[in-house]
């Protein structure tokens, strides 16, 4: 409601909360592998870590417990989630539904402006090698240029959850992910075929691209999963 007849003065409104900031501070920590999964944390801890009250501490618990990382437990403690086949088929298994749906539409309503904004986010992730963070962010860049255009809130809600979730998988298996130039090239060589199905507009082959694309992501970090646990157990 407009209020009338009040001097309004100058309130600058802080571009990150500290609830963020924690937030984003514990996700890399557990993202990256700092924390490993299957770690109990302590609140406690964490706020001395981060030298911080319980109360961002608390709440950025529960946001990273809304994305599946950590789960609260009674008490003064969370436990970052474990990695688990199951779980990565879940991911992708929604990531298919819900970006074969949007690649389709995307192809059919493609614009010169996205294919440009495409192809230089294609060219930031070639130049990537292997450090997880910056390579994980221009890969979702290029992926979700392509989509814009038909990607609503809900949709891009959804997808920075799982794409969150895959990002986990990534690093934390990066060491055991298989990095041979030929494999490396095969990689860029999909992304590359996306874009050039996508400048041609064609709806059906762009989506099968789309899901064989993220079929063999999965494959590749399943297999990563699985030479990191035999050598866990080793």
């Amino acid at each position: 409601m407009a209020r009338r007849g009040t001097s309004r003065t100058s309130r600058p409104i802080a571009h990150v909360s500290l609830v963020d900031r924690v937030t984003s501070e514990l996700r890399a920590s557990i993202l990256t592998g700092e924390i490993q999964p299957g770690t109990s944390v302590s609140i406690v801890e964490l706020c001395e870590l981060y030298d911080v009250s319980h109360i961002p501490v608390r709440e950025a618990l529960r946001r990273l417990e809304s994305e599946g990382i950590v789960s609260l437990r009674p008490g003064r403690s969370a436990l970052v989630a474990a990695l688990s086949a199951d779980d990565l088929t879940d991911i992708y298994r929604l990531r298919r539904l819900i970006e074969g749906d949007l690649a389709v539409r995307a192809a059919r309503q493609m614009t010169d402006e996205l294919l440009a904004a495409a192809e230089e986010a294609l060219e930031e992730y070639v130049a990537i090698e292997r450090e997880p963070a910056a390579l994980a962010a221009a890969h979702h860049h290029f992926h979700a240029t392509l989509l814009a255009d038909v990607m609503g809130a809900a949709d891009k809600n959804v997808l920075d959850l799982l794409w969150h979730s895959a990002d986990r998988y990534l690093h934390i298996t990066m060491a055991d992910l298989d990095h041979a130039p030929e494999t490396k090239e095969q990689r860029i060589d999909e992304h590359r075929v996306l874009l050039e199905l996508a400048r041609e507009r064609k709806g059906p082959e762009f989506k099968k691209a789309w899901l064989d694309h993220l079929n063999g992501s999965e494959r590749s970090l399943m297999a990563a999963l699985e030479r990191r646990e035999v050598s866990a157990s080793a």
